[in-house]
């Protein structure tokens, strides 16, 4: 289908969505260049008499010494000036009604993730109503990891490294660049501060800088003659000011740097300052919390669903790729046939109907536009425009007027498609290179050898006389025929053909046009390639592109930012010339066209299958760039669920592949200021199409998670904000199992349905059969309930939860009754969670019994399999812990990364099904070393034309777990290549790590494990399919690190994670009360002693440790002491012994100072000794 569709990537290489497009910037801009160091003087106040400011100080990672000083510096400040502050480490305070009392927030010196996800959608929405924020130092180096990049933005760049030497402290110079400002108007040009100099990255674009250090005066910058020690600006409607000065204690009692301080907070609450008022924030012009916007599914099980558009008075029509339309009424969301027109449609590729537009003036003319693919009488191949006329709800295939057609050739990929209207009725019209991406490793297609002509990107694409690979602009007239309006690429008919107004183009698969600022965007799904090449070029990129004139955007010689390819040969496969983008060529024997082409126009937006650098918001993955609307509130009705004003002006994109809504900000010159999720907690099923209706509310289309087929969950949705108001409960069931043999009890209850907005909750629950053998049955309104089936079968739970308003949520739970999983057990007389230096090997037996099958006691019994795998540097989840079972990590990480888009257990899509793979590879004895390989790396693949992309964020641990899971698909192969049931393992693999477990030095577990895999699939029965039942059993070294185990949820408030010289341990408060947390589950048999590896700081102290079983209430496994006996921060060992104990046993270690004292502690390892 369309070339949307991934190249076995995750990408939608297949279907024309997998549109990224790059929003173009016009020829003549720059929008690499912004007035960074802006002086415009900002307004700020003189007097803070009356405001309110928290001062939080959490820390996650190092912990600064000053902060005390720093809390008692800003304390004292408001003293002096007759403001108010709150210092705090409590996050709990991020909350709308928690932070609406304050005027500005200061972070200081918070360090790591200092808030969840809840907590900074409170953050943000407090800058947006008008919020300051003031950050001092180790502010840049908050929230450095993860998803959350607003942050990083509005602090302005995040923390790199530091100097060390001769010391991380160090005496410099600091320049003030910009004394307009009340933090710098009263300091001097130039004053020296002894202090801790950071260097940053991911400098955001739109800081105005008001201070640089002199790297001249101090060893270890890295940014030259331009360092930026402090800036502010206005971001997302409040404002930031940074300073990166406060590292050391001495630094909160500098005049100068009080100084500084004192007018950053000045800025920061000047926006909502009122003297003796409550800050004036306006929460309106906030981001609504993601669960005001809800999924309404209009309609499922389409048959290749691909575009859509809007009638005027709401209703959608969607068009099928085999050609049918389907229209969903507006107002009962019923489906009903539209018609059929005739297409050429194959199975196997992107041909058929691709492209709908109702037209303006449709009350008036009644008239809807297709763009879809025909054969004539000779085998010639077309894409064509026509305009239909809309009869008694019908397409009416017989009123055809062909507007436009250009020729294609036979190939494989790539159709574009798209229409839409602009101003004073102008049509655009996407259409896609037509070019075979397979031949060249994923880089650009020019290839000029006489036999590989569909491998020739400049044939189309690149050729100005070709219709191919560009976005055409025409003016249809009532006759069928068009006219060319004004601003295309080409006014001289012999340079290009007149109706090309965006040349350069891929796949361009989704299109749309903002009317008030004349701007057309666009997204384009991009090349394969994984890396960088030498010889040929850059990586590929998917685009969404900005058009605000005519351009070459291009494709095939340029991708992304203007990154230029080579013109490689093919013939002597030997490199050539790189591009010139601003005066590309067309070389290809095959022109038609102008060789002379306008200049490459770079993306607005481009991303490739890693993390991109400049976009990392977009994420990892598969990649199919497309895009919906720009958002203009005022062009729809206001009502209480039209979207909220705060997503004025901001375009929506989408990604086929990568599933995903989000909002991208920019200026009017086109750079981009943020890109956010939109209802992020929503998910989709391959979104190939998405658009703002009439009524103000985004409709999402989706193609279903099997290509080329109709699908269940082809669907189109409208994404509902349920208004400021009242929001609906959220349904979810919680069920005890949902697979079980005869009889069954199953157990389910709805404990976990909540309401929003606090709202009492009424349940309603039901059962019915998928087969529709069965009348449904109402169970109850109680909260739980228990099903007793005495019969097998394939069973529905539904679950409905009504608020006091009368809002409903449903859900839905799938049963299958007649068939147990088995279950699969490891006995040993060994400790069956640790391995030591002197470990050799292990004795085991694996008992796995099912309840219809039996006790089954070899590996000839129903072809169970076991294997054995080492995993050595890199952390493994859950350490200590019996792991979860292979297939339910297999299927979270399937799920999670999409695979199930290209591939499926028993059929092929886009890649092979995962049984054939597993069948392919059952002989070979490196098949999990190339399968860990394989998803990792991605690349050309040995099932077809189809490049797969490379999984690179995954580690090699979650890779193991597919390729096992993988392999076990086939369970004649795997029984060949089994362990026995009952045996011996030799453990050789762990010589590295010997001397380490015996050094006495911090132990960074790095995951090394020798996993025992036991997997079996149980016989059919009662009309239930075999259920495979895969479990992991670990064992990993006896030395723990403390960091690979702690869980956050289980410490107590003043515990937490902290860096120390490199090394990640847990820092425990010097109180006379009990403070831990949960260390997991281990076996101690045969656990003798522990040895607690720490850090020890400030002052030398005695602390009492206790281990206890389940919790701090449990029994008592372990106690001693840990002194700090040696010099203060270092590295420490202590022993303690140990109750014997026997078995798996769930540990909580706890921890206190057994005398008053300014000490400290970080625990780092734990050692389990035998």
């Amino acid at each position: 289908m369309i070339s949307l569709f991934p190249s076995m990537k995750n990408r939608l290489s297949l279907m024309a969505l997998s549109l990224a497009a790059l929003l173009l910037l016009p020829a003549c801009s720059d929008p690499s260049s912004s007035d960074k160091h802006s002086t415009h003087a900002p307004a700020d106040v003189t007097s803070l008499k009356g405001a309110q400011l928290l001062v939080f100080s959490k820390t996650s990672g190092w912990r600064h010494d000053s902060i005390p000083a720093g809390v008692a510096a800003i304390e004292k400040l408001a003293s002096e000036q007759g403001f108010k502050v709150v210092a705090t480490e409590d996050a709990s305070l991020f909350s709308d009604a928690g932070l609406a009392k304050f005027n500005a927030v200061v972070f200081l010196n918070t360090t790591s993730d200092v808030l969840n996800e809840q907590q900074e959608l409170a953050m943000e929405r407090y800058i947006q109503a008008g919020g300051g924020y003031v950050g001092i130092h180790a502010a840049a180096d908050t929230e450095t990891e993860g998803d959350w990049f607003w942050y990083r933005n509005l602090v302005g760049a995040v923390f790199k490294n530091h100097p060390n030497e001769p010391s991380n402290v160090q005496n410099a110079r600091v320049d003030v660049t910009n004394k307009n400002h009340a933090s710098t108007q009263d300091l001097p040009d130039h004053f020296e501060l002894a202090d801790e100099w950071y260097n940053y990255r991911d400098m955001y674009e739109f800081i105005n800088v008001l201070a640089k250090v002199d790297e001249s005066t101090y060893q270890g910058g890295e940014h030259g003659h331009d360092h930026p020690i402090s800036w502010y600006h206005d971001y997302d409607g409040g404002r930031a000011f940074y300073t990166g000065l406060g590292h050391s204690a001495e630094t909160f009692a500098d005049a100068n740097f009080l100084q500084h301080l004192l007018g950053g907070i000045r800025y920061a609450v000047g926006l909502n300052y009122r003297a003796d008022a409550a800050p004036q924030l306006d929460y309106s012009k906030s981001r609504p919390e993601n669960n005001r916007f809800v999924k309404k599914t209009l309609i499922e099980n389409l048959n290749e669903p691909v575009k859509f558009d809007f009638f005027p008075n709401g209703d959608a029509l969607i068009a099928l790729r085999p050609g049918a339309f389907t229209r969903v009424d507006y107002k009962t969301g019923a489906a009903h046939d539209a018609g059929t027109i005739a297409v050429e449609y194959n199975k196997i590729q992107e041909w058929g109907l691709v492209g709908v537009a109702i037209d303006p003036d449709f009350a008036r003319n009644n008239w809807v536009y297709a763009a879809f693919n025909v054969k004539d009488e000779q085998d010639n191949f077309y894409q064509k425009l026509s305009r239909f006329e809309w009869r008694n709800n019908q397409v009416d295939a017989s009123t055809e007027k062909e507007i436009l057609r250009y020729g294609i050739d036979n190939n494989c990929c790539h159709t574009g498609g798209d229409l839409q209207f602009g101003n004073n009725g102008e049509l655009f019209f996407s259409t896609g290179d037509n070019t075979n991406p397979h031949d060249q490793d994923g880089y650009a297609p020019l290839d000029f050898r006489p036999d590989m002509k569909k491998n020739d990107g400049l044939r189309a694409p690149g050729n100005t006389q070709d219709l191919r690979g560009k976005v055409l602009r025409i003016k249809p007239n009532a006759d069928g025929t068009y006219d060319i309006p004004a601003g295309n690429l080409f006014t001289d008919a012999a340079q290009g053909r007149p109706e090309i107004y965006v040349m350069g183009a891929r796949n361009p698969y989704s299109i749309t046009f903002d009317k008030k600022t004349n701007t057309l965007f666009y997204g384009d799904i991009g090349p394969d390639a994984n890396v960088d090449s030498d010889e040929k070029g850059p990586r590929g990129y998917d685009e969404v592109n900005r058009v605000t004139a005519a351009g070459n955007f291009g494709w095939p010689l340029v991708i992304g930012q203007n990154r230029p390819y080579k013109t490689y040969d093919y013939l002597t496969q030997t490199g050539g010339e790189t591009v010139d983008v601003n005066a590309p060529l067309n070389i290809s024997p095959l022109n038609t066209g102008a060789k002379q082409l306008p200049p490459a126009q770079p993306a607005f937006i481009a991303y490739p299958y890693a993390v991109s650098e400049q976009f990392p918001e977009l994420g990892a993955g598969g990649r199919s760039a497309l895009v919906a609307d720009v958002y203009r509130a005022d062009a729809y009705p206001e009502s209480v669920n039209r979207y909220p004003a705060y997503y004025n002006n901001k375009l929506f994109i989408t990604d086929f592949m990568r599933a995903w809504v989000k909002a991208v900000t920019f200026d009017e010159q086109g750079r981009i200021q943020k890109i956010e999720p939109f209802a992020p907690q929503i998910s989709y099923s391959l979104p190939i199409d998405a658009r703002f209706s009439p009524d103000g509310t985004l409709y999402v289309l989706e193609y279903g998670m099997s290509w080329f087929t109709g699908n269940p969950d082809a669907r189109l949705a409208r994404i509902e904000y349920v208004g400021a108001g009242n929001r609906p409960p959220v349904a979810t069931i919680s069920l005890n199992k949902t697979q079980a043999g005869l009889p069954a009890l199953i157990k389910a209850s709805a404990a976990e349905s909540v309401d929003l907005d606090g709202d009492a909750i009424r349940y309603q629950w039901t059962l019915s059969c998928t087969n529709n053998t069965c009348a449904s049955k109402a169970l109850g309104d109680t909260r739980d309930v228990e099903l007793p089936f005495a019969d097998a079968g394939h069973f529905m739970l539904s679950l409905q939860v009504t608020d006091i308003h009368g809002a409903t949520a449903t859900t839905s739970q799938p049963l299958e009754i007649g068939n147990e999983p088995a279950t699969i057990e490891l006995v040993s007389s060994q400790n069956k969670s640790f391995f030591w230096a002197d470990t050799k090997s292990f004795a085991y037996e694996l008992h796995i019994k099912d309840l219809e099958d039996g006790e089954i006691k070899s590996i000839t019994d129903n072809n169970p399999h076991v294997q054995l795998t080492y995993t050595a540097a890199q952390k493994a989840a859950g350490q200590g812990h019996q792991l979860a079972s292979i297939s339910d990590q297999a299927k979270n990480l399937l799920d999670a990364n999409n695979c199930l888009s290209c591939h499926k257990l028993d059929e092929k899509v886009v890649g092979p099904a995962l049984r054939d793979v597993a069948k392919k590879y059952k002989d070979d004895p490196k098949a999990m070393e190339y399968l860990v390989h394989k998803i990792g790396n991605g690349g050309s693949g040995v099932w077809g034309e189809m490049n797969m992309p490379a999984f690179s964020g995954l580690g090699e641990a979650d890779l193991k777990v597919l390729a096992t899971y993988v392999l076990s698909l086939d369970k004649q192969e795997v029984a060949a290549a089994s362990l026995p049931l009952k045996g011996t393992l030799s453990l050789n693999d762990h010589q590295a790590t010997k001397q380490r477990l015996a050094e006495n030095a911090p132990f960074a577990a790095q995951g090394e494990a020798y996993s025992l895999h036991a997997s079996y699939s149980d016989k059919p029965v009662n009309s239930v399919a075999s259920i495979a039942v895969i479990k992991t059993f670990s064992l990993v070294p006896h030395r723990v690190d403390m960091d690979a185990v702690f869980d956050e949820s289980t410490a107590s408030k003043d515990v937490k994670r902290n860096t120390f010289r490199g090394v990640k341990a847990i820092q425990m408060p010097a109180t006379a009360d009990w403070s831990g947390f949960a260390l997991g589950t281990f076996d101690l048999t045969g656990i003798k002693s522990l040895q607690v590896g720490a850090f020890f700081f400030k002052e030398a102290a005695t602390w009492q440790f206790e281990l206890r079983r389940n919790n701090a209430e449990g029994e008592v496994i372990a106690a001693g002491v840990l002194s700090s006996t040696a010099e203060l921060r270092t590295y420490q060992r202590s022993s303690i012994a140990v109750t014997p104990t026997a078995g798996f046993t769930e540990l909580y270690l706890q921890i206190k100072a057994e005398n008053k004292t300014s000490g400290e502690v970080a625990l780092q390892d734990i050692s389990f000794e035998k």
